[in-house]
């Protein structure tokens, strides 16, 4: 903890935040045909709910983002929880399949501020070259969660009910709220990290003053070249997580116990990946990091349709694959993530909720035209995952040909006029 240069008490608090939406998703993936029976809907019919979860994650960034700015990240992230917490209750009575996805939406719109109010309180409490190891922390705990829950989840799917994880939810959320509570300092300055925010920042009012505010932050190249990035990486992890559960248990026969093994075996591959990241950047610069995870993505995801077609039944010739190409996608996300704060404007809330609404929007999107002709067959959803990796790959070597060295900061964007208290 002392290498992130942040107290220990808030650094654990941080990583509870993007643990939550991420048990949120990652414990659900093995309960999908259990929910599909119990609703009474057919094979791929759940994938819906994923959907709805992932683009209400997307809007919730961009509200979490503005929010924060105006009315303070401590009272957003409380707000959040309790929204979380009261949803997952939702879907735990939920009679019918309707009322269940409007809980999982719900759900979302709670626990999606923490992914944007986490990397605020990075971007505003530390300095440059402290980012990326807390940025690889918050990686790694975003990452284990998928790896150790769906296992347990598809034990507890297996021998109670898939109602069960959603009671667990419910009782995490008032956890995670009473340690929020506690733990997190108000946006005051006092109490807080040398450098955290000090104040609330008001961008100017009304759909005119947001416009303005996201054409500042869209006309850093850093910004968007990295929001584009992370954006393709999470099509091709996400396009794996919303159909593969059906795919391998309902087509290829695994058991939820064991879908969640196979699934902690992708994830293992994002945990090596992040933590690569970390070491490289002790001496690599960000561009290098990223060319070098979008090649390994790429080249992976584009044997994958190769194996599928010699071992059409095996559930393995789709997850090797996708394990190696989680080390590219791991190593990705914390780079972007820190590519992506080099914008030090004023609009730092906005920023951040921008950038994560383009990853988790571009996800839903990408997972809902898939969804338009059917659940994928295995071939097909290994050439869905195959495009956007090799879209990312092109982007990368030929966007990300320079920048600044390891150690070296970028000049940092200004905006015209003094920086309020919202900057970095």
């Amino acid at each position: 903890m002392k290498r992130t240069g942040l107290p220990r008490g808030l650094a654990v608090c941080l990583m509870s935040l993007v643990f939550v939406p991420q048990l949120a998703l990652a414990a659900y993936v093995p309960a999908l045909p259990a929910i599909g029976g119990s609703f009474g809907v057919g094979a791929g019919g759940t994938s819906s709910s994923l959907v709805g979860y992932m683009a209400a994650y997307a809007v919730c960034m961009i509200l979490t983002g503005n929010l924060a700015d105006r009315c303070g990240s401590r009272r957003v992230q409380l707000a959040g929880l309790v929204m979380f917490t009261g949803a997952s209750v939702l879907c735990l009575l939920a009679p019918v399949y309707g009322v269940f996805v409007a809980g999982r939406v719900l759900q979302a719109l709670g626990a999606g501020t923490g992914t944007v109010i986490s990397r605020l309180w990075v971007q505003r409490a530390l300095p440059t070259e402290q980012r990326l190891p807390m940025l690889t922390a918050l990686s790694t705990v975003i990452a284990v969660t998928p790896a150790a829950s769906p296992p347990l989840a598809g034990l507890v799917v297996e021998h109670t009910s898939w109602r069960a994880l959603f009671a667990f939810m419910a009782l995490l959320g008032v956890v995670t709220t009473l340690a929020v509570a506690k733990l997190l300092p108000a946006d005051t300055g006092a109490g807080g990290p040398a450098g955290a925010p000090g104040g609330a920042v008001r961008p100017p009012g009304g759909l005119a003053g947001l416009a303005r505010a996201y054409r500042r932050v869209l006309a850093n190249r850093d910004f968007t070249v990295f929001a584009g990035a992370i954006s393709l990486a999470w099509c091709t992890y996400f396009t794996f997580t919303t159909y593969s559960s059906d795919l391998l248990q309902l087509r290829l026969g695994a058991s939820p116990t064991l879908y969640g093994a196979l699934y902690t075996l992708v994830i293992t591959g994002y945990v090596a990946g992040s933590t690569t990241a970390k070491r490289l950047g002790r001496s690599r610069s960000l561009e290098f990091i990223a060319r070098t995870a979008a090649a390994v993505a790429a080249g992976t995801a584009l044997l994958m349709p190769v194996t599928v077609h010699l071992w059409p039944q095996s559930t393995l010739s789709i997850v090797l694959p996708m394990a190696v190409c989680m080390l590219g996608v791991g190593a990705l996300f914390p780079t972007c993530q820190a590519g992506m704060m080099r914008y030090e404007g004023e609009y730092a809330g906005a920023a951040s909720g921008l950038f994560f609404f383009l990853q988790m929007a571009s996800g839903a999107c990408y997972t809902a035209l898939i969804g338009m002709a059917g659940p994928p067959d295995a071939l097909m959803l290994a050439l869905t995952i195959a495009l956007p990796a090799l879209a990312l790959f092109l982007l990368c070597v030929f966007a990300l040909r320079g920048g600044p060295e390891a150690g070296q900061d970028a000049v940092p964007v200004r905006t015209a006029g003094p920086v309020k208290s919202g900057s970095a």
